[in-house]
């Protein structure tokens, strides 16, 4: 893993318009190679050789203009991964994240989860990991869960990596894909919005797929986070009360109005972006609800008009009508995001006329942290079907040995998975996770394994022959 100082910084100030997307900092700060995303899909969890790495990454660290939440001009950053390919073009993929608090916890400083985004380079993506306002090397606090600026972010991190793909004689394909999980999830549906509705001559959507998000803030998430029941994660009530403050102003005059003693104290210093979420949630009682103001709690839930709900109403994020396919990720037992809220979203916009919408529950029983795991490999497996990448020539392929064995139709539907083998190997399944399917069976040459209980989605084949091992990866349908 190499690192690197070759730094455009400010001078390129002069070689761009003034404006969104204008590059502040560029720094290459790793170039990846075969071994270097190896160990990374490995630390992943997931086995050697599983999944394909089809050239070198250089990440880009960067900070750029993009819009404040009052309309002037501040500072976000993010990393901006491109495929090392020169000789045909390539799609980009951008990944929006869940909810940060803490600036150095975020993509910039190389921390959180930007390695999703090397697995998605890897396959020949340029992958955009937006920080987002008020996070990373960004100034201010983050307004949180505001759906118009971590879709400007977005975007405009989008603008940066295009420039640095012309400046570097590097050619995006034109095709856009978006994804992200919690707030992330909530970022994708804002942002493929915007893109649809305002930017349609710059880019296209080609397909997008949002999990685990609070689209239905003013609803189903309402219902959920101001219940009189213990909350997982009671800190993301102040967040979004300090973020909407910090963009509208309006929800309440001293912080006394909104908050009962001792939080009208103690809360707001943790919200600045030194502290981390859990410190918010130690200092918070277990019902979130608790925190506010009995006479506030009685004006909020009896007046539709209530600032803070017409807050909550301007970052819904489910009402229009995707013309691009977009999948839906969640799981049933999701104990922070309501699953309630994927089913409010989907349906309206079905109801309204969206021709390619799906609508996958992950699992019945697992947490929202443990779905976000296959929600995010399941949504690159489905970007991939799509995908029109480049065969450079120059990358890495699956192992030779992982040559010697095949398994066919995958994509599958029959129920019957064959392989292509000259001599005898034990085969186990598993998923994504490691949860063991089919226990170890020995195929025959040429044999074939009954697979006809695998619910549709991602599975890993396991091939053992002697001491060797190879993983396949096989679509479910």
């Amino acid at each position: 893993m190499k690192q690197g100082l070759y730094t455009f910084g400010l001078v390129l100030l002069g070689m761009l318009s003034y404006g969104q997307g204008t590059i502040v900092e560029d720094t290459i700060v790793l170039h990846l190679d075969y071994n270097d995303i190896d160990s990374i899909i490995v630390l992943n969890g997931l086995p050697s050789g599983l999944l394909a790495i089809n050239n070198d990454i250089e990440v880009h660290r960067v900070i750029y203009e993009t819009p404040d939440v009052d309309g002037s001009t501040t500072t976000a950053s993010g990393l901006v991964m491109v495929p090392v390919v020169d000789s045909c073009s390539f799609p980009m993929l951008a990944y929006l994240h869940g909810t940060k608090l803490k600036k150095s916890e975020t993509f910039y400083y190389l921390k959180g989860e930007w390695q999703l985004g090397v697995i998605a380079g890897a396959s020949g993506y340029a992958v955009v990991l937006p920080d987002y306002i008020g996070l990373g090397a960004s100034p201010g606090i983050h307004p949180y869960q505001h759906t118009e600026s971590q879709a400007t972010a977005s975007i405009d991190i989008m603008r940066v990596c295009r420039t640095i793909c012309e400046q570097e004689q590097r050619q995006l394909n034109g095709q856009l894909f978006i994804m992200g999980y919690s707030q992330g999830g909530h970022a994708t549906m804002g942002t493929h919005r915007m893109i649809q509705e305002e930017l349609s001559g710059e880019f296209t959507v080609t397909a997008s797929a949002p999990g685990a998000g609070a689209y239905d803030l003013s609803g189903t998430q309402l219902d959920m986070v101001a219940s009189f029941d213990p909350y997982s994660v009671p800190g993301y009530l102040p967040y979004l009360i300090q973020s909407y403050q910090h963009v509208y102003g309006n929800l309440y005059d001293s912080i006394q109005e909104i908050f009962v003693p001792p939080y009208d104290q103690t809360l707001l210093p943790l919200l600045q972006g030194d502290h981390d979420m859990w410190e918010v949630d130690a200092a918070m009682p277990p019902v979130p609800r608790d925190i506010i103001q009995p006479a506030y709690a009685d004006a909020f839930f009896s007046d539709t008009t209530h600032p803070a709900y017409l807050a909550l109403k301007a970052n819904d994020v489910y009402e229009w009508v995707p013309e691009a396919p977009v999948m839906f990720n969640y799981c049933r037992s999701d104990e922070q995001v309501s699953y309630v809220n994927t089913i409010v979203a989907s349906e309206y916009m079905i109801n309204a006329g969206a021709v390619d919408i799906q609508v996958v529950e992950r699992d019945t029983a697992i947490s929202h942290f443990e779905c976000a795991s296959p929600s995010l490999l399941f949504s690159k497996v489905w970007f991939d079907t799509m995908a029109e990448f480049c065969n450079s020539g120059v990358g890495i392929q699956e192992q030779s040995k992982s040559n010697e064995f095949k398994i066919y139709p995958n994509p599958n539907s029959t129920g019957l998975l064959q392989f292509e083998n000259a001599r005898p190997v034990f085969v186990s399944v598993s998923d994504l996770m490691g949860r063991e399917f089919i226990s170890a069976q020995k195929i025959s040459v040429n044999g074939s394994l009954d697979i006809s209980g695998l619910k549709p989605g991602v599975a890993l084949i396991q091939i053992m022959d002697g001491e060797n091992r190879t993983t396949k990866r096989l679509v479910v349908e």
